[in-house]
């Protein structure tokens, strides 16, 4: 086996386990899988009877910033002993002379290289991510760059209070004088006792905790007060399974009581053991095995469990584990076909994209794992042919992956992992040992799912990371993450990424901002979405497509003038079929906008945006518009190419079967009143960084409330949408809200509780999504010709006026005649579920990708849709 570590400009290889008989035994190291490094970079160190241990001088054409593929041969007369590889990026700062280290937010600071060991530990990778290696001194000589990390991700309260973790175990290590341990441990009991006794609440036990344990008790004391003290909503029972260890852990856990059991077993048989005698001392639904050398962050626990309940099929969950200086230990694991594996990512940055989404694994480490409990006792947990440890947790993927099930990791649950403090690290010697040995094992069990679907060692990282090798692969772009409470273009584009991963798609998602939107992108990258982002990326579009591209079957390009700067690169470096989707067509909103304004300007406007969408279209496989009139501009233009009106909106069977309840009296056998309590009201809903919105606001609220006020005098008018300009917010009045932006629950409500939704729109584009949400939520809707532009086929569930004068009529006649206005919500309502279903959705764009047939019949991988 070989193992190596790269210190700097060097890289320590060390190949233990030959044969004493064989002779001549040479190093060989090819880069790039072409050119063999001259053998004077190669010097022998160490030549014992089974091992052997080299020092390689890596040459300075390797520290350009970009990744190389460095492969490791031992071997023996020409013979191949041993091998290995790995993805090398240096970075060029290594070789200037050391500078003295800075603290400012601003300076360039360098990271030290990560440890690097085959088979467990992954090395560099990221050329497939773009983000160059760098080398930097820590900030806080003991905790590294994690005080920052957990500022930055948590917060300072957070930050400090898990800093304080390691403070127990430090001072519990330090301690000499037995009296004062003693004293020590007495307050961290009565500590964890009074946070177990107040969890336990009484509630069913959701998850069982087991924490492996043998000796190093100020450990298992940190880890359990962080899960004690971390937030969670799922009920939790620990259980510490005590290897037989000499130190107080026994006595410790034994007067903690509540939610925590010491089970301490009769002999110490490995971690292996432990964990399946442990197990049969659950009530939770799941099984969750934590090592005892962690430290939780919030939310660890329910973020592990949240993939069992959002998707269908799966079987065991990992964490995201961290090293004590805050790098990245491990974001899932990689199984190469000759049994080898790497820890993903290990020693970068955590908060990159690659490594902060949910997605299918090889396998994840047991340090901190969650299966459900009726699919442990089905298998057996872990097999004992692997006792003491080791290759345990790579074998209970890969059962559990024949039976039918997923492995996935789930990067929102994160923590601390002290690595080897039980076992230690070197794999020559102790417990570790038995990694080379339980490798034979797991090959002679695997040997044929090993050769059929693995990879050769570092070969197509980019598929093996989230084994997508049999999965077709979508690029879907936008202008900026979805916002799917703040504009309807988001929602549609939020409720499409959805439908590729619950049809098996492999989605990765541009947005051309770049921008990480906390308050957004967790939404993505929970179903599985590689969210790409980062200023280092700024402007490489082209350089990461063309590293991308070989790998992409589907493009979903969205919005004019993101599209029109991007379909070059993407045709120029991917073969993929190229979907655009236009939202609207703006020179056609525009000529509209012109009869009203007779703006010169527009005019302008109106030429530049026909040239510049008819070049998108020019690019593009596929054209869609929400509009059929735009469809067939499309068509009368260039009828060479396939043009298709996409459904903007769509909801599912649920969504919709809740408000058909509501609004037809379903539930009781009753009909509901028709009338909506309370003074009579108007709701319009639009963004107002959209011209069009702004300019129906105040057509509504200057010539259309005058004449309405005179039939219903004590109407009140919303006005509810995010960023309204002062043209907007000055028309607030006692009787006129302006809301500014408000979250999809408010909006909900004001749905509901609204007696008329109005779209007082004169101009514009596309399908106006206000119009389909308020005919979703069971409310009639007055509107204007251009306001129903795409829906022209529900002109009966709508009213439709141009005029103030027939616009305020129309109102009045729904105020004033409640059976009316609920006939008309319910020919909305069947309307939209005829025309905006998710199964509709599903077969208008199953003629582009064929792989959404499944869906069809009901064969999704999202368990909400």
């Amino acid at each position: 086996m070989i193992t190596f570590r790269v210190r700097g400009r060097t890289v320590s290889v060390l190949c233990a386990g030959l044969d004493p008989a064989e002779a001549d035994i040479q190093l060989n190291v090819v880069l790039d899988q072409r050119s063999t490094l001259d053998a004077v970079h190669v010097v022998s160190i160490e030549a014992g009877q089974a091992r052997r241990r080299w020092r390689v001088h890596l040459p300075t054409e390797l520290y350009e910033g970009q990744a190389h593929h460095i492969g490791l041969q031992v071997k023996s007369g020409g013979r191949l002993l041993e091998s290995g590889a790995f993805l090398f990026a240096g970075a060029p700062q290594i070789l200037q002379p050391p500078a003295r280290a800075t603290h400012t937010d601003g300076a360039d600071t360098a990271r030290s290289a990560p440890k690097q060991t085959a088979p467990q530990h992954a090395p560099r990778h990221d050329k497939l991510a773009l983000h160059p290696a760098s080398i930097e001194p820590p900030r806080d000589k003991r905790r590294g760059r994690l005080p920052d990390f957990l500022k930055d991700e948590f917060n300072a309260d957070t930050a400090k209070r898990v800093l304080g973790y390691f403070d127990i175990i430090e001072e519990l290590e330090a301690e000499t004088d037995p009296a004062s341990r003693g004293d020590r441990l007495a307050r961290l009991v009565a500590r964890m006792r009074r946070m177990s006794e107040a969890a336990d609440d009484g509630r069913p036990v959701e998850a069982s905790i087991i924490i492996p344990a043998f000796e190093h008790v100020e450990y298992t004391i940190a880890a359990v007060i962080s899960l004690l003290e971390h937030g969670s909503s799922a009920r939790y029972e620990i259980i510490i399974g005590n290897n037989v260890s000499s130190d107080e852990t026994a006595d410790v856990f034994g007067a903690v009581g509540g939610l925590v059991r010491c089970i301490t077993h009769e002999l110490n048989e490995g971690f292996i053991r432990n964990c399946n005698l442990s197990a049969r001392h659950t009530s939770g639904r799941y099984v969750v095995l934590l090592n005892n050398d962690t430290i939780i962050l919030d939310g660890w626990l329910d973020e592990l469990l949240a993939p069992f309940k959002r998707f269908a099929d799966v079987g065991l969950t990992g964490s995201k584990l961290l090293m004590p200086d805050g790098s990245l230990q491990e974001a899932g694991g990689i199984v190469w076909q000759d049994a080898s594996a790497w820890n993903f990512g290990r020693g970068q940055d955590p908060t990159l994209p690659e490594f902060n989404y949910v997605k299918d694994v090889d396998y994840v480490s047991g340090a901190a794992i969650a299966i459900p409990r009726q699919v442990w006792d089905e298998i057996g947990g872990f097999d004992e042919r692997y006792v003491p440890a080791y290759f345990d947790d790579s074998d209970l993927a890969f059962t559990l992956r024949a039976k039918g099930l997923r492995t996935l990791y789930a990067p929102g649950s994160q923590l601390i992992h002290h690595e080897g403090i039980t076992h230690g690290t070197d794999l020559t010697t102790s417990t570790k040992a038995y990694q080379q040995a339980n490798r034979g094992k797991f090959i002679e069990k695997w040997a044929t799912e090993l050769a059929a679907g693995q990879y050769p060692n570092a070969e197509h990282v980019l598929l093996a990371r989230d084994r997508s090798r049999h999965r077709k692969h979508i690029l879907v772009i936008d202008h900026y993450i979805p916002q799917p409470d703040r504009d309807a273009g988001s929602r549609t584009m939020f409720s499409y990424v959805k439908m590729f991963v619950d049809a098996g798609l492999q989605v990765a998602f541009w947005p051309d901002n770049l921008y990480r939107d906390r308050a957004y992108i967790r939404a993505l990258q929970d179903i599985g979405v590689e969210v790409v982002y980062g200023g280092p990326l700024a402007g490489r579009f082209a350089e990461w497509i063309k590293q991308r591209g070989p790998y992409i079957d589907y493009v979903f390009l969205s919005r004019a003038h993101v599209a029109e700067r991007l379909a070059a690169d993407l045709r120029t470096y991917c073969s993929a079929k190229l979907l655009y989707y236009g939202h609207d067509l703006t020179y056609e909103r525009l000529e509209r906008e012109y009869k009203l304004t007779g703006l010169a300007q527009t005019l302008i406007e109106i030429e530049e945006w026909r040239e510049r969408e008819q070049a998108i279209w020019q690019q593009s496989d596929v054209i869609y518009y929400p509009d059929q009139g735009e469809v067939d501009e499309v068509r009368r233009v260039m009828p060479e190419k396939r043009a298709r009106v996409l459904i903007p909106y769509m909801y599912s069977e649920r969504e919709l079967a809740t408000v058909r309840q509501r609004i037809a009296g379903v539930s009781d056998g009753h009909r509901p009143s028709p009338a909506r309590g309370g003074a009579p009201s108007l709701l319009f809903v639009g963004g107002f960084q959209h011209r069009p919105n702004v300019d129906g606001a105040r057509w509504l609220v200057h010539e259309v409330l005058p004449y309405l006020k005179r039939l219903v005098p004590d109407i009140s008018t919303i006005l509810a949408g995010s960023k309204p300009p002062p043209a907007v917010t000055d028309l607030m009045a006692e009787d006129i809200i302006v809301t500014g932006y408000i979250s999809d629950p408010v909006l909900e409500w004001f749905y509901r509780s609204a007696q008329i939704v109005v779209a007082p729109l004169r101009f514009g584009g596309g399908v106006k999504g206000k119009i389909v949400e308020a005919l979703r939520f069971g409310v009639p809707v007055v509107t204007t010709t251009p306001g129903i532009q795409g829906l022209a086929g529900m002109a009966d569930c709508l009213a439709v006026a141009d005029t103030p004068e027939a616009f305020a009529e129309a109102i009045a006649r729904l105020v004033n005649d409640p059976e009316l206005a609920h006939q008309q919500a319910l020919r909305g309502f069947e309307c939209i579920e005829r025309e905006f279903g998710y199964a509709a959705a599903i077969r208008n764009m199953m003629a582009d990708i064929p792989e959404l047939a499944g869906l069809a019949d009901g064969k999704g991988v999202l368990c909400d849709r």
